[in-house]
């Protein structure tokens, strides 16, 4: 039997369904057409980015489950010290109270306060916060007894806020905006203040101490713009010196504070000229004296009009390491010779949106700024890695080997950061994810009002 034949012998009611599906149907050889039907409109574009693609690893169950303050409800600046995960406890915030949380069990410690600004830090055995005035307090760790309380606030009026507390071994500093306060870290007691007023409150987070020397940066605007590296007496804070154009210190060493010039090669027309550089000033700690000057020079590649070329620079053992377009050179530090070539140079990913951001496990990790993605190159023979999930990336934190990946779908994942390849999985129900926290053996995931403990693998420990 032919197929034609087939389909005339088809049943009656697979007919009429055939009919009905072409929009007419037959009753008794006349043509009977069908009411119209609404339809609905092809889209002009339809494009999909989902790959389909999961990761299938073992799933790890918390070990422990807290209620924590929504992310919503607090401060930006205060996003990377809303909790803090040291020697066995975590430290977080419910309900505007301070509370302890022991990280192996997930069982409540203590509780501290009320309307209390969701900041903290740990130095030491202590924990220091500030309070609705942000005054500052210290507790001790382990039972939350209050050791101190500041009569003195840190709010003052600022046109760019930057909040942070910073403990080194015999003070606690607070940064607000451009204005430094120095506290006796034993009893809260104020010591002194110190300001900068061509920064008009645009101070930076970096401080650093060093040989009763205080080193703070600032944004000073103006008819020029720029960074600016200040330098306090730890005793008195009385400013003793200034630098327009320098940041943060590369290096202190024997005296002298190693810091990289952004103003000066602003000064070049980088769009006609493929020469770079990038200017290294050395300076009397104490004085602010000129002591010297390193200046390490490249060119770009191609026709002009020519790009910026230069991302980001920073130490790492001793070699400095200085992102140039799309490379990255390494210098001999400590053997600075005028015009000498890097050690040697890395090509970086492709394209110009990724941003190196530092040397982890013998690897240099760049940042896409599209995606957010981390990606890799070894030291050891350039070879590229990188570190993929199954959905879009919401937060990477590195300990050790292991890097702990938060996901837009509700997930984190465990990478071991050497081999490249996922261990584990934990749902965590979240879109939103701050920074994955580790202290011993117990990872710390923070999820939208949420705390997870998970014992981290020992491959990964």
């Amino acid at each position: 039997m032919s197929r034609a034949e087939k389909s005339i012998r088809r049943p009656l009611f697979q007919r009429i369904m055939a009919s009905i599906a072409a929009g007419v149907l037959t009753i008794q050889g006349a043509a009977a057409v069908l009411p119209s039907k609404a339809f609905a409109e092809s889209p002009d574009l339809s494009v999909n980015w989902y790959s389909g693609y999961v990761i299938t690893v073992p799933e790890l169950k918390p070990v422990w489950t807290a209620q924590a303050d929504s992310h919503r409800d607090m401060i930006d600046a205060f996003d990377s010290h809303r909790v803090v995960a040291e020697d066995g406890k975590v430290f977080a915030f419910d309900g505007a109270k301070l509370i302890a949380i022991d990280a192996s069990t997930g069982k409540r410690l203590w509780t501290y306060g009320k309307n209390l600004m969701p900041y903290v830090v740990y130095h030491n055995g202590t924990v220091y916060g500030l309070t609705g005035e942000r005054q500052p307090f210290a507790l001790n760790a382990k039972t939350g007894q209050k050791r101190w309380e500041s009569a003195t606030s840190t709010l003052i009026d600022a046109r760019l806020r930057t909040e942070a507390l910073v403990p080194t071994n015999d003070t606690l500093y607070a940064i607000y905006g451009s204005t430094t306060f120095a506290f006796d870290i034993a009893t809260g007691k104020l010591r002194w203040t110190a300001d900068e007023p061509l920064a008009e409150g645009n101070g930076t987070a970096y401080l650093e101490e060093a040989d009763g020397v205080v080193l703070r940066t600032y944004y000073v605007q103006g008819a020029l713009t720029s960074i600016q590296l200040n330098a306090y007496d730890k005793k008195t804070g009385k400013k003793l010196w200034g630098e327009f154009g320098q940041g943060e210190a590369l290096r202190i060493q024997d005296g002298l504070v190693y810091s990289i010039n952004y103003y000066s090669p602003m000064l070049v027309e980088y769009q006609s000229t493929p020469d770079r550089s990038l200017i290294v000033n050395a300076y009397n700690l104490r004085t602010g004296a000129l002591k010297g000057t390193r200046e390490y020079t490249w060119k770009m590649a191609g026709e002009p009009p020519y790009e910026w070329g230069q991302r980001f620079a920073f130490m790492s053992g001793g070699k400095l390491y200085i992102q140039q377009a799309d490379r990255v050179a390494e210098y001999d530090f400590d053997a600075y010779k005028a015009g000498a070539e890097p050690l040697r140079t890395f090509n970086g990913p492709s394209g110009h949106n990724s941003v190196l951001l530092n040397i982890v496990q013998d690897r240099l990790i760049y940042q896409d700024l599209t995606t957010g993605e981390l990606e890799g190159v070894k030291l050891a023979n350039g070879q590229r890695i990188g570190w993929m999930g199954d959905a879009p990336v919401a937060q990477i934190d590195v300990y050790g080997n292991g890097m702990y990946r938060a996901q837009r779908n509700g997930t984190l994942l465990g990478i071991d950061m050497l081999t490249t390849k996922p261990v584990f999985k934990v749902k965590t129900g979240a879109d939103w994810h701050g920074a994955t926290l580790k202290t011993g053996d117990m990872l710390v995931i923070q999820a939208e009002g949420k705390l997870l403990g998970v014992k981290v693998p020992a491959s990964l420990q």
